[in-house]
Parts: structure tokens; sequence; C-alpha cells
């Protein structure tokens, strides 16, 4: 399962979510990456959660099928449920919003496309049709009597993972964490005393291995390092 997690600073609001109903439903917009020769598509692509499509040889449906231009393989993905609201905290903390159950694909980037919900946190305010292509949003509760915002958007972002023995740290494209901090990542390149020692592309991290977990925007391999 594939994650589409979210990190954001919400003041004054609270249960973001994409407006996605089946009468207007939400168009998930990705770039897409096939898992078998690890070919990345040029172009944005959309998931659909009320759409089907056949897959070949009558296989059933799912709402993305996909063929690779380069190794032809037929790869597809299907969400399973509505998505989760994106609940105020402070600090902001990592939450998965939607799942898709992808075979032989991942999903590598995000665009906000489309329009957001969310609530007032001090309030009974509904705003809706919240745009956030620019990773931020600004309005008013007047019920609340408060300017309320949305900033510092950051979607599946890029972490360093480190491991409690052996100087072992992973560096990827976060796919998934669960309550338990079990954690998947795409896209992982292995650190081991601050020297890389290769890509690994998608692995699943055990919670009783993880030492801590942080971003990687503008982090230097060095920079993480520990005294043993």
């Amino acid at each position: 399962m594939l994650a589409l997690t979210l990190t954001a600073d919400l003041t004054g609001v609270t249960e973001l979510r994409p407006n996605d109903a089946q009468e207007d439903p939400y168009f998930y917009t990705f770039k897409v990456q096939c898992t078998s020769c690890r070919e990345t598509h040029p172009n944005w692509v959309n998931v659909n959660r009320f759409e089907s499509t056949e897959m070949s040889g009558s296989r059933g449906e799912a709402n993305f099928v996909w063929r690779c231009k380069s190794c032809k393989r037929e790869s597809t993905a299907t969400i399973r449920a509505p998505p989760t609201a994106y609940q105020h905290a402070s600090p902001p903390k990592r939450q998965s919003i939607i799942e898709f159950d992808c075979r032989g694909l991942e999903f590598t980037e995000f665009k906000a496309d489309g329009e957001w919900e969310a609530k007032g946190l001090e309030s009974t305010t509904t705003f809706s049709g919240i745009d956030l292509q620019e990773g931020e949003w600004f309005d008013y509760d007047e019920k609340a009597g408060e300017e309320v915002s949305i900033k510092d958007l950051k979607v599946n972002e890029d972490v360093i993972v480190r491991l409690k023995w052996g100087q072992t740290e992973y560096k990827g494209r976060l796919i998934s964490v669960d309550s338990y901090m079990n954690i998947q990542l795409s896209n992982t390149e292995e650190f081991i005393d601050n020297k890389s020692t290769g890509n690994l592309g998608q692995v699943l991290i055990r919670c009783n291995n993880v030492l801590w977990i942080s971003g990687a925007k503008g982090v230097k391999q060095e920079d993480m390092a520990m005294e043993g």
C-alpha cells in the first residue's frame, strides 16, 4: 500500500481533506514510476476513486490502469477507502490522508490540484474551495473572529531514517508510516558512516530498528552524524 502523507501548519482550522464526493470527485494527480524497469512517466496522471478501468486479460478493474512505454508491463492502482481528514496538531505532524493499493507501479510526486475543505478549529465554520497549489492558503473565520491559514504544506517528502545500530541511515521518499513507526520508503539510498553504499529502491523498515526520522530537505548526511 502507498499512503499519501501530509505535513502542514494549520492555524485556526482542522480536518483538512480533499473535496472528494461521488458527485464531485477529487482527481489525485501524480507522476508514476514502473517498479519493473524503474522508468518514470514524464507526464502527470490522474486517479479518481469513483472511476474504474478494465485490466487486460479479464483480470478485473482498477481505478488506474497503466502500461509502461519502456517495458510494456501493465500496472494498476486502486483506492480502497475515502480520504481521512488531516487534524490540527502543534507542532505539525505527518499524517496519512489516503492509501493506494499499487501493483507494479509507484506514485513518485503529488500535485495538490483540485479543491480542499477544512473546518474552523474554534467554530463551526466550514471552509470549502481551498486551493493548495501554492502550498498555502489564508482566510478569515468570522464566527471565531480570527485569521486562519494553511502553510508549509509538504507531501510525501524525502526523509532520513537513522537505525539504532551500525551507523546506518536511509534517505528516500516517504511512502507510508504507521502508528508503530514501521516506515516504507521508495527511491531509497543507503548511507553507512555518512558514505553512500548504493540505491536500494523500495524498502520497509521495521519499527524496532528505527532510532529517529527527520525531513531530508536542506540536510547533508554529515550534518546528521552522531557520536557513538
